[in-house]
């Protein structure tokens, strides 16, 4: 078995049920460790994403472009899962970049070998599908919040839940994450 860090894939994934030995060996056998500079774009825009990775160490950010306009869709920091989950699982083109904010490892496992070990290991699938239903409801949340708070209230939220990432990510992604412009946040964290 491969020696993994204590940080690990398979530690967030047993935080959403249990997972037994054989199961979380034959997963941790599948890992690919991938190691990139800060400023790598994983994927493009138009690529399949055919890897669900966990950030041992490092930070990325969720992005579509139009034009000369970002909009971040989700910023990941380490311990957490990145992926472009539409692509993911539906096996198509993305219609976002993920680019790495710092020097990042990642953990990943690809979709063919994932699907290998759900069909072996139905507790996995649960676990899977418990994984897919938090980052849905995430995301949910974020779309309610872009939709129904001020910005002044998106960015207490963000300030209050996500502390760590106010001094590691950039002031215009957050920005662009929250919905506003720069000169919207910077009066904003003025006040």
């Amino acid at each position: 078995m491969k020696t993994l860090p204590t940080h690990s894939f398979i530690g967030l994934l047993k935080q959403f049920g249990p997972i037994s030995d054989d199961a979380a060996v034959a997963f941790t056998e599948q890992i690919e460790i991938f190691t990139y500079p800060k400023k790598t774009i994983i994927l493009k825009k138009g690529n399949i994403c055919s890897y669900l990775c966990y950030i041992e160490k490092g930070l990325a950010h969720l992005y579509s472009d139009e034009g000369k306009k970002m909009f971040t869709n989700d910023i990941v920091k380490n311990g957490e899962i990145l992926t472009s989950f539409t692509s993911f699982v539906s096996e198509q083109p993305s219609s976002e970049n993920i680019e790495l904010l710092e020097d990042s490892v990642l953990q990943g496992i690809s979709f063919e070998n994932l699907q290998l070990l759900y069909k072996k290991y139905p507790e996995l699938e649960r676990i899977g599908r418990l994984v897919a239903e938090y980052h849905y409801n995430s995301l949910a949340a974020q779309t309610h919040r872009l939709r129904f708070f001020t910005s002044a209230e998106r960015y207490n939220y963000f300030y209050e839940s996500k502390f760590e990432l106010v001094q590691r990510v950039p002031l215009g992604i957050i920005a662009s994450y929250l919905g506003m412009t720069l000169e919207n946040l910077s009066r904003i964290r003025s006040k």
